[in-house]
């Protein structure tokens, strides 16, 4: 027996009734007829719809959370009613933003640009969030926010986005450890924060995302290297670069990927007295040979002299090019952008008289970078 559909009835019953009781379990009856595609017609759609843009407006917050429990599930409601429930009390509005899925990405942008936190947050809780709207959470939300999108596992956060996130919060503890916890992270992304992490947050970053070995230690290296080299940019006289490399060769931690990201950073005074330990060799013959030869030859030769690997004689090659072109004053200016002169001088092989392959270009890019 086929049971009654809609009719005008139900809207006069809401018209003439105060009950929230009696408007609550109406509004249920009609949201099951207007879920039922199959059965519902053209017209009682249309009179649901009427309904629901009345119940949008009642006084009651009650009759209104209710509407939207049983809405919230439908596939095609009106946009218009769609705004009014955006707009309205959280308690209503936020089940809504969370779980109606045919949310577009305009509207989830939308309400992050002009709604409340709180609207914001059921914005980042939705499932299979896309990663449009996670990089727009990522750019301009606040912490909190950022820290619900980190949470919901079904989040789209693509590389750019976490780089947004580690440079907004640097600090913050709760935004390390919330993408430490994700259960997939880009090995960049790890390179990136892992300096920044307390041991225990690094211990559990290296463990939960199951890394192999070798990338493991080329993180740990990598991480090494620049904090060191970001300690020798603070000191401003030769003597004290001299005294800073002398000691980490005392320590045994003067490695030739320190020394060669070293140059590749435009960092000519530590790779000068690097060189001169490695080599064993006096300051001046050093600098003879790196600022003024012309012949790529004596440079490896001193290169192999301070036990340099030969694969990385191209990226060393290329930074004393670069350098010598800007007659060795690298400054904070040329220093920001160093690095990246000397990538492109290795993927264009300018100048560089080698024949390189993919594999080959990939590896340097990644040690020097």
């Amino acid at each position: 027996m086929k049971e009654v559909g809609l009719t005008r009835k139900d809207i006069d019953t809401l018209a003439n009734t105060l009950s929230v009781g009696v408007k609550s379990e109406t509004i249920k009856k009609i949201g099951y007829y207007y879920n039922n595609t199959q059965t519902i017609t053209e017209e009682e759609k249309r009179i649901a719809e009427d309904i629901f843009r009345i119940m949008v407006r009642d006084f009651e917050v009650k009759v209104r959370e209710v509407l939207v429990d049983t809405i919230k599930s439908s596939k095609n409601i009106p946009h218009d009613i769609i705004a009014k429930i955006v707009q309205d009390t959280d308690t209503v509005s936020v089940p809504f933003i969370r779980d109606y899925e045919a949310l577009s990405k305009d509207d989830l942008v939308n309400i992050i640009n002009f709604q409340n936190e709180n609207k914001q947050k059921a914005v980042a809780m939705r499932q299979n969030l896309p990663s449009e709207v996670a990089s727009h959470i990522a750019e301009v939300s606040s912490e909190g926010v950022v820290e619900i999108l980190l949470e919901n596992k079904t989040a789209k956060i693509e590389e750019k986005a976490y780089d947004t996130i580690v440079n907004r919060y640097t600090t913050s503890e709760g935004i390390k450890e919330k993408i430490v916890n994700r259960e997939i992270l880009p090995i960049p992304v790890v390179e990136k924060i892992l300096n920044n992490l307390s041991e225990i947050l690094q211990k559990k970053l290296l463990f939960k995302h199951n890394l192999p070995d070798n990338i493991v230690s080329d993180i740990v290296e990598q991480v090494h290297d620049k904090v060191t080299l970001k300690i020798s940019q603070e000191y401003s006289s030769d003597r004290q670069i001299e005294l800073f490399v002398s000691q980490l060769y005392r320590l045994n931690k003067l490695s030739s990927s320190l020394v060669v990201r070293s140059i590749c950073l435009g960092d000519v005074k530590f790779f000068e007295y690097a060189l001169c330990l490695l080599a064993n060799k006096p300051i001046n013959d050093v600098r003879k040979v790196l600022f003024t030869t012309k012949d790529d030859f004596i440079i490896r030769n001193l290169l192999r002299d301070a036990k340099i690997p030969t694969n990385m004689f191209v990226p060393v090659i290329a930074s004393l090019k670069i350098a010598q072109e800007l007659n060795f004053d690298i400054g904070k200016k040329n220093k920001d952008t160093f690095s990246k002169r000397v990538i492109e001088r290795i993927l264009t092989h300018e100048t560089l008289n080698e024949k390189l392959d993919i594999s080959d270009i990939e590896y340097l890019i990644t040690k020097i970078s």
